[in-house]
């Protein structure tokens, strides 16, 4: 599921799959991580892939070169070929990392307003819940799974 506000295209998806995946495997680190992260793939022509960035500083060699080396030793190809330009974003690794995030803290927070424990506890003993307090946890999202089963 889309994390609501960025643009679901199959380019976008297949990007913010690869960058996962090279993250997990730490074959990206520091500037070409964050190149990788920050920019959109806007085209894949041939061997040719054309990213996206709102940041001139990512937009580097070394950067480029990093992070090209990463995708094709994942992909096992040595064509691919990364060019880089300077533009607004509108669908990257990190703001669907952020809106996701944003989705996960509404769930935990509706979770637990809407405990009947936590409404006595307000409605009776003037309990408040602290903002910025609720995080979604693991056994909190194993819960809820167990709840809509």
């Amino acid at each position: 599921m889309q994390p609501s506000g960025l643009v679901d295209t199959d380019l976008n998806d297949f990007w913010a799959k690869l960058v996962t995946q090279l993250i997990a495997s730490d074959a990206i680190k520091t500037m070409a991580r964050e190149l990788a992260l920050q920019s959109q793939l806007v085209s894949r022509v041939g061997s040719t892939w054309m990213l996206r960035v709102e940041s001139p500083s990512l937009n580097s060699s070394a950067n480029i070169d990093k992070l090209q080396s990463a995708i094709n030793e994942q992909q096992g190809r040595s064509a691919i070929q990364l060019a880089v330009e300077i533009g607004t974003v509108l669908d990257t690794p990190v703001r669907r990392n952020k809106a996701l995030a944003a989705q996960r803290d509404l769930q935990a927070r509706e979770l637990i307003e809407d405990d009947p424990f936590v409404q006595d506890m307000a409605r009776n003993w003037g309990g408040k819940i602290v903002p910025g307090s609720i995080k979604l946890t693991l056994h909190t999202e194993a819960k809820d799974t167990a709840r809509s089963i």
